[in-house]
């Protein structure tokens, strides 16, 4: 009887191990079924000095503020340094007196500060916001960092300056 527990053990063992070498991690078995549903997580690898400009009234109900705290917490989240500039004043203020790598801002409040934003030195990278489609190729050719998307589109755009 003890030889017929040994065989038993042993074939049992070995089946076991079949078993095993298949299994994998409950939480593999999801994330392989539900590809989309992976922690993206984005810190950047290329922190910059970004200025968030808005030339517009605050109460705009047309869109909201490039100034807006919350796309301001969200930047600083992602590990950049992030500053307001709301109006021309502020805007030249904010250039005197610190250095930017990026200024973000819609098309028309952009191409209203060109002006401004070329006094400065060295000049920052420029990330339009497009928020009409009706003149994208016209923008796109004059502003190729141009972004038309959500905010996963703008942190590429930075991302993408900030290594060029």
């Amino acid at each position: 009887m003890n030889a017929l527990r040994r065989k038993t053990s042993a074939v049992l063992v070995v089946t076991l191990c079949a078993a095993a070498s298949r299994a994998q991690a409950c939480g593999e078995v999801m994330l392989r079924a539900l590809g989309t549903m992976r922690y993206h997580a984005f810190v950047t690898h290329n922190p910059a000095a970004i200025l968030l400009y808005s030339d517009g009234p605050a109460g705009n109900a047309r869109r909201p503020a490039a100034t807006d705290a919350r796309l301001h917490d969200n930047l600083e989240k992602v590990g950049h340094k992030v500053s307001m500039a709301r109006g021309s004043g502020e805007l030249g203020h904010a250039l005197a007196q610190n250095h930017y790598d990026v200024i973000v801002a819609y098309v028309d409040d952009m191409l209203a500060a060109t002006g401004q934003i070329a006094k400065a030195a060295p000049e920052p990278k420029l990330i339009p916001v497009l928020d009409e489609a009706s003149h994208e190729r016209e923008m796109r050719a004059r502003f190729p960092r141009l972004v038309t998307g959500n905010f996963n589109d703008l942190l590429k755009a930075i991302e993408q300056a900030m290594s060029a």
